[in-house]
């Protein structure tokens, strides 16, 4: 048998009483049937392929749990910075357009200007 199986006791003594002999032969049985239980398992390679398919598949499902954690961790970052940016580039962007638009006007009421001193 295997070290996880436990040795089995002596041999009642001759002079045992038949009640002895008895709870002897069912201790020697429930031994056995557990013996058989534990080969039965061992040999079962349907039910090992199960179990393992269902430790592979919490595994599976943890890792992706793991890496879609990541991923909003990681897009939420990205969103932070992103609005950072938008936010302190947005004053200098409107400048430029605010300084864009009064040279334009500008430009315009010289033409105008122009033109109407020509005519």
């Amino acid at each position: 048998m295997s070290s996880t199986t436990p040795a089995a006791p002596p041999d009642p003594p001759a002079d045992a009483t038949p009640e002895e002999i008895e709870a002897h032969i069912e201790a020697s049985r429930e031994r056995l049937a557990s013996s058989v239980d534990a080969l039965t398992a061992k040999l079962d390679v349907k039910a090992q392929a199960k179990q393992k398919a269902q430790e592979t598949s919490a595994q599976a499902k943890q890792k992706a749990r793991e890496t879609s954690e990541r991923v909003q961790a990681g897009a939420q970052h990205v969103y932070e910075q992103a609005s950072e940016r938008a936010r302190s580039t947005s004053p200098a962007v409107l400048g430029g357009v605010a300084a864009g638009v009064v040279a334009l006007i500008v430009l315009f009421v010289a033409l105008s200007r122009r033109s109407s001193h020509r005519s």
